[in-house]
């Protein structure tokens, strides 16, 4: 599929990265080129230039070589790491500034394990900014339901309560369109959080 996954994105007007970029900019203000910054199920990279100007470093972590092979095509990355996310996450304390995952949840059903990794990858005042497809808590009782396309939609209760958790302060839930299927809008979510500071 990473061959033509570009293509395939722009036919569905695929707005997920610039989506996490703009609420990036709205959380953490001007580019500064000073964070440790993490592309969270990165791809083919297309979030990659969304992100570099706020990153001292960039690292973009995910499952498929082929991806990363794609992504570091465009020269944006520090380090690309082949791993499973909520593993990576696991592994980096303490480590990151900005987590951001740009229509990568959406394969998670339950979000705990890996909200507490990111919460626990993010330095005290972090942010972590990622879309979802949503759906109805009447549609969805226990918080989430699998699409017959294979992705998740959550719903915003369960997305809460899953941040408050994970020890994660939730300051954002917009309602947005992350991109088209069969012609027709995706109901999607963009959720801006941050691992709180220690009071002063």
């Amino acid at each position: 599929f990473a061959p033509s996954f570009d293509e395939r994105l722009a036919h569905l007007e695929y707005r997920a990265p610039a989506l996490a970029g703009e609420a990036v900019g709205r959380a953490v203000g001007a580019p500064q080129a000073d964070l440790a910054v993490l592309d969270a199920g990165c791809g083919t990279g297309l979030c990659g230039q969304h992100l570099r100007p706020y990153a001292r470093e960039l690292v973009g972590v995910d499952l498929s070589a082929e991806m990363l092979a794609r992504a570091g095509g465009r020269g944006l990355y520090d380090r690309l790491v082949q791993q499973e996310l909520t593993t990576h996450l696991r592994g980096c304390a303490d480590a990151f500034d900005l987590i951001a995952s740009a229509d990568t949840l959406v394969y998670f059903g339950a979000l705990a394990a890996v909200l507490e990794a990111a919460a626990r990858a993010l330095r005290p005042g972090g942010h972590l900014v990622f879309t979802l497809e949503r759906t109805d808590p009447d549609a969805a009782p226990t918080g989430y339901s699998l699409n017959a396309s294979g992705r998740y939609s959550h719903t915003l209760p369960y997305v809460e309560s899953a941040l408050r958790s994970a020890g994660l302060t939730l300051l954002g839930a917009e309602r947005v369109v992350p991109r088209k299927e069969n012609g027709s809008d995706v109901d999607g979510l963009l959720v801006v959080a941050q691992r709180p500071a220690p009071a002063a």
